[in-house]
Parts: C-alpha cells; sequence; structure tokens
C-alpha cells in the first residue's frame, strides 16, 4: 500500500437489499446466527477465558421470550482485573508503531466485509433492527476502522515558527480508556469509540450496553482475530450500574468516551472533574 493508499478514506457502500444475491445472503446469515441462539459469552482476560458465576440473557426485543445468548454479569472484582490488564499491557502498546496499530484496524476492516451480513444478522435479533438499519450500523463501523486508521497516521499539524524558538506537537497515549456504548447502535458506536483509543496507543476496557452485550462479544472475536494483542482490549459486560461506576471513578482510568443518556453523561462528568487519590 503506498502512503497515499493508506491515508486515503471513502464511505462504506451499503448494501442493496434489492439483489437476489443480496436478499439469500442475509437470510442465509439469519438462519445461521439463530443456529447460535442460547451460547453463553465468557469475558476473556489477556487471552484466557474467564467463567464467572453469574450470566444474563440477552434477549430479541421482537420476541421478547427468545434469548440470543447469555453474557457474563461482571463484578467489581472482574472490573478491577480489567483495569489491572489494561495498565499492565499499556507500555507496550503505546510504544508499537503506529502503523502497526493502524494495520490491526484495517484488518479487522477486512474482517468486518467478510462478515457484514452475519453482524446485520446479529443487529437484527438483538437490538431489533431492520435490514437496512443493520447494515447501516455495519457500514458506519467500518467506516470508522477505516477512518481512524487513516487519520493516525497523518502528520501531526506543522506549528508557527518563532524565532529563537522550537516548537512541535506530538501525540501522546494516555493509557487506559473506559468506554460505555449504548444499545441503539450497539456496533458502530462501541467500535467507533474503541478504535480511536488503540490506534493513538491507549488500551481500552469497554463495558457496552447491558441490552446488547452479544453483538459486542462477536466484535471482541473480531478483534483477535484481526491480530489484536491479548490484553489490549478487555469487554466487560454487565447489568450492575455499579460497574460502570467503578471503571469511572478509579484513578487509573485516563480516559472515559461514553455516549448514553443525559442524565448518565453528567454524571460520570461530574465525577471525572474531581481529582482522586492516585490519580496521575
Amino acid at each position: 500500500m503506498s502512503a497515499a493508499d493508506s491515508l486515503s478514506f471513502s464511505n462504506e457502500a451499503f448494501t442493496d437489499f434489492l439483489l437476489p444475491t443480496h436478499r439469500a445472503a442475509m437470510e442465509s446469515a439469519l438462519r445461521d446466527v439463530r443456529a447460535q441462539f442460547g451460547k453463553t459469552y465468557h469475558v476473556a482476560l489477556e487471552g484466557k477465558e474467564v467463567r464467572a458465576k453469574k450470566t444474563f440473557p440477552s434477549l430479541n426485543p421482537s420476541r421478547c421470550q427468545e434469548v440470543v445468548g447469555y453474557a457474563v454479569d461482571a463484578d467489581l472484582r472482574l472490573a478491577d482485573r480489567a483495569l489491572a490488564s489494561a495498565e499492565r499491557h499499556f507500555l507496550s502498546w503505546s510504544r508499537r508503531p503506529v502503523e502497526d496499530r493502524a494495520a490491526i484496524l484495517r484488518q479487522m476492516a477486512v474482517l468486518l466485509r467478510q462478515r457484514k451480513f452475519e453482524f446485520c444478522a446479529w443487529l437484527v435479533f438483538e437490538v431489533g433492527k431492520n435490514w437496512a438499519e443493520a447494515d447501516a450500523d455495519v457500514a458506519e463501523t467500518i467506516d470508522f476502522l477505516e477512518y481512524y486508521a487513516a487519520l493516525a497516521l497523518r502528520p501531526a499539524p506543522s506549528l508557527v515558527s518563532v524565532k529563537g524558538e522550537i516548537n512541535e506537537m506530538r501525540y501522546l497515549p494516555l493509557g487506559p480508556v473506559v468506554v460505555i456504548s449504548p444499545w441503539n447502535f450497539p456496533l458502530a458506536i462501541l467500535v467507533g469509540m474503541v478504535s480511536a483509543a488503540l490506534v493513538t496507543g491507549n488500551t481500552v476496557v469497554a463495558k457496552p450496553s447491558h441490552q446488547a452485550p452479544i453483538v459486542a462479544a462477536k466484535f471482541m472475536e473480531l478483534a483477535q482475530d484481526a491480530g489484536l494483542p491479548d490484553g489490549v482490549l478487555t469487554l466487560i459486560t454487565s447489568q450492575r450500574v455499579a460497574v460502570g461506576e467503578y471503571l469511572v471513578k478509579d484513578p487509573r482510568t485516563r480516559m472515559i468516551a461514553f455516549t448514553g443518556s443525559k442524565a448518565v453523561g453528567l454524571k460520570i462528568n461530574a465525577i471525572a472533574a474531581k481529582t482522586v487519590k492516585g490519580q496521575p
């Protein structure tokens, strides 16, 4: 790939479901995904599966008795382990060349294109999207991966030169980033916030909405397939409000990326505005 190609970006095309081949592919994906209903998705810490005692069901909102899958109901102990892992792996990940980090994001985009209909099917079943809305969610996810990969490779802007001074701008990773994402765009918003943090050298603890944990778990699988090192991204699923509050308040958390309600956003803002003991 040339330098110019690595910096280019164009939006992912939407799927035309009027085409018989696309309709057939989507129908096949819906059958394949339905056949996977009822599985339990455990938390992976540094590449090792952690089997928690408590799980909760993710239900199909269109058929409220239908279980799409089961997710771990993480507690504060598991949240603490996730942050410890993010802190432990930050130094090695932040020192990895930005070209390598961007290449992993691009590989995620490649794999997501290959599995587009499958991810659309998960979105249909877990959050009740129609085919077109699910496809738009996946397309936006691919856009985020490609855009942030390209943006990270662009040089920092030049600063005004002043006689007698040497001025330069550098981008520095911060450390563990906590990402809290909503149910309505459970793939695009989650991956958008995660990918921006990862490509800039931060490690991430992601807590998706408890209403869409399976879509997030499927992305975690894809990230691992794309070559993301163990410990760089940890997914914590939980129904407990206390888990999100713990991640936000912990002094190891260097940045918070949140999309959700006004009430929760204002609460997070109030918490983050206070320096706590042990915070850099």
